[in-house]
Order: structure tokens, then C-alpha cells, then sequence
């Protein structure tokens, strides 16, 4: 018996590689970029930050290290390669992929859908393997309301960007494969990952990372950045000496939508749970890994503007004569405190189903954001 994983270098999947490591599996292969030797440090360095849930001394140096691309064909890997990853492999696990928000959607194409195909391709040489692969609950596109069932796949509605677009694809492919192999596939759809823990500067970073660089590079780029700003961060309230916000910061979006944001800890922890505790069958079974509650935008704007002292976001339905900042935030293609909100909610059966009582996840609240954010004003210091 034997475990192949990919994707062990990014911020859900090195969180995967030590609950599976946690559980005792022990014949655990991962495929990534590099040598095997540098792929190796990568991923122990991240695994080890990680803290829980306990492994055993040692456990890490059993799992091997192999080179591999997607991008490549038939994953930059040769015959005798394949062969031995192949050879008892029963649990192929595919969270490697491409996220991009903005630019050329070619990248993303060649990464998660023929990438993907590529890993199944290796997946049929393993017949008894059952495979799992890491999707996204943004494969809902651009529908904002609703309750998206965990098996709809449905593309009537568009997609705001090409990653949602490519993610979808590979579900379909997916589905299409399973179904002429008679194969057992299990999708998990996360949400908006976060973690409250500060992450060490070369492991792998949050997605919202790219939600604070954009609202950075905006703070910084105002014509009066000298400008004092009011506040410091552990000021409770605002006072007769405390001016009032010195930067407005206006999107153009629902002002009552809301994210689904999920603990990555927890989302790694409920994905593995649930693989053992399914029984494999031919067919495709689709999991959402979200949090039972939405986070509002209010919420999330909050946290930003503790990151940002003197920054106050809102979200308006229009957005009539934009300051030049507000155009400037515009001319990204994609900012995640839109793209990601809407009022829509995720059914979540088969998760709980597989669980088996395992309690909901804290909440992701003003405070948690807040510690995942990070509290220093050094973007909008002088």
C-alpha cells in the first residue's frame, strides 16, 4: 500500500502530508519541482512549522521524494519512475495547481487541466488507486446567491476569472474519466483558506497574502503618503484628538455580500478524515470543505483596516466619480474582496456524512482576521 501526493510544497498541501503522516501512512511518495534533495528540505521546512498534529521522531524521513512537473509531459517522469510510483500505489492525492487571479488564462489551463489529465494518466497505470483531488468552491462561477449543492457543476452562469474556469474544466474531466474507468474519485471544494499563525518568510503563504499586497500597493501609491496617519493600531476607540480616516477606500461590489473563509489546519484535518472514512465505489463523490458560516465583508474590512490604520473600506453598489487611488485599485483585474463575496451558501452532506461528528470549526471572526492579517503598520509608515 502507498500514498502519492502532489502539490506537498503549498500552503494546503504540506498541512495534507502531515495529516497523512499523522495517521501512520507510511509509504507516502511526493512529486514535486526541483531535485528530490530540494524538494525534500522545502517541504520539511514547512511540515515541521507546522506543529501539529503530532508526528512521531523521524516519521518525515520516510517519505521519498521524486521530480516531477505538470507542465511536462507525462509529468517530466520516465518509464522506470512511473513504474515504481505505480507499483501497490492505492491513494493518489492531486492538490498541486496553479492559482492565479489576473493575467493570461493559458497558464492556468496547461497547470490544472492538462496537468491534471496528466496525473490521471499516471492514475490509470494504478487501477486500484482510488484518487483524490483538491478542486474549489469557486467552481460555482459567478452565481452570488443561492445554496450550491455539493454535485452541481454547472457553467450557465460564467466565471469571474480563468482559475474558477480551469478548476471547473478539470471536475469535468474528472467526472468524464471516472465514469469510463469505473473509477472512485472524491473532489473536496475548499473555500478561502486562512490560518491566524504568522508565517515565516519562505514557507508557504495564505491566499489572502494577494488581498494585502493589492490594498498595500494602493495605501502607498496616494499622492499624500507623507501625511500623518491617525491612530495606532491598539487604540480602542476614536477621540476628540484622533482625526478622522485619512484614506477612503471605496469598491464597487455588494455591500451585503460575504466570504466563505475556512482554517486551513482544519480543512487539511476534515479532508484526510473524511478519504479514510469513505468507502471506495466507482463513481465521483464531491465534498465542500467550508465553514458552516460566511464571513461578512464588514467583518473582513475591519481586520483590513487594522492592518492598515487610517484606511477605511467600504463596498458601494456604484462607484461614481472614483479618486484617482480608487482607479488605481481598479486597474487590477481581480481584487478578492470582490471576487470572492457573494451571499451564496455550500451545502455540505457529504462532508458531514464522512466526518462523523466531528465539531465545526471555530469561528472565523474579527478577531482570528485580525491575527491573520497581522497588526504592523510598517505598509503605510512614513
Amino acid at each position: 500500500m502507498s500514498v502519492l501526493l502532489t502539490g506537498a510544497t503549498g500552503f494546503l498541501g504540506c498541512r495534507l502530508l502531515r495529516e497523512l503522516l499523522a495517521r501512520g501512512e507510511e509509504n507516502i511518495t511526493v512529486l514535486g519541482r526541483g531535485t528530490p534533495d530540494e524538494l525534500r528540505s522545502r517541504v520539511e521546512a514547512a511540515v515541521q512549522w507546522l506543529d501539529s498534529p503530532a508526528l512521531a521522531p523521524g516519521t518525515l524521513a520516510s517519505v521519498r521524494y521524486v521530480s516531477s512537473d505538470l507542465l511536462q509531459p507525462d509529468l517530466g517522469l520516465d518509464v522506470q519512475e512511473r513504474a515504481r510510483i505505480t507499483k501497490d500505489l492505492t491513494t493518489l492525492w492531486h492538490c498541486a495547481a496553479l492559482i492565479l487571479l489576473e493575467g493570461d488564462p493559458a497558464p492556468l489551463h496547461h497547470a490544472n487541466v492538462i496537468g491534471t489529465r496528466r496525473v490521471l494518466q499516471l492514475a490509470n497505470e494504478a487501477p486500484g488507486a482510488r484518487v483524490l483531488h483538491v478542486s474549489t468552491a469557486y467552481v460555482a462561477g459567478q452565481r452570488s446567491t443561492g445554496h450550491i449543492m455539493e454535485d452541481d457543476l454547472r457553467d450557465t452562469g460564467g466565471f469571474q476569472i480563468p482559475y474558477e474556469q480551469s478548476k471547473h474544466t478539470a471536475e469535468r474531466m474528472l467526472r468524464a474519466w471516472a465514469s469510463s474507468g469505473h473509477r472512485d474519485v472524491t473532489v473536496f471544494r475548499p473555500s478561502l483558506l486562512v490560518t491566524d499563525r504568522p508565517i515565516p518568510q519562505g514557507l508557504p503563504g495564505q491566499p489572502t497574502d494577494l488581498l494585502l499586497r493589492i490594498v498595500e500597493h494602493v495605501v502607498n501609491s496616494r499622492p499624500d503618503h507623507a501625511a500623518t496617519l491617525p491612530a495606532p493600531v491598539h487604540t480602542p476607540r476614536r477621540t476628540k484628538e484622533t482625526p478622522a480616516a485619512a484614506l477612503q477606500y471605496r469598491l464597487q461590489g455588494d455591500p451585503l455580500g460575504s466570504l466563505n473563509m475556512l482554517q486551513a489546519d482544519y480543512a487539511a484535518h476534515a479532508m484526510v478524515l473524511a478519504a479514510s472514512r469513505t468507502t471506495p465505489a466507482p463513481g465521483v463523490r464531491t465534498m465542500h470543505v467550508t465553514h458552516p458560516k460566511n464571513v461578512t465583508f464588514a467583518t473582513v474590512a475591519a481586520a483590513v483596516e487594522t492592518r492598515f490604520p487610517g484606511l477605511k473600506v467600504t463596498m458601494v453598489p456604484t462607484l461614481p466619480h472614483p479618486t484617482s487611488l480608487e482607479k488605481l485599485a481598479g486597474a487590477f483585474a481581480v481584487n478578492p474582496l470582490v471576487y470572492s463575496t457573494h451571499r451564496r451558501t455550500y451545502d455540505r452532506t457529504n462532508l458531514l456524512a464522512a466526518l462523523g461528528g466531528l465539531p465545526d470549526p471555530q469561528p472565523v471572526d474579527l478577531a482570528y482576521l485580525t491575527r491573520a492579517f497581522g497588526c504592523a503598520p510598517a505598509a503605510v509608515a512614513e
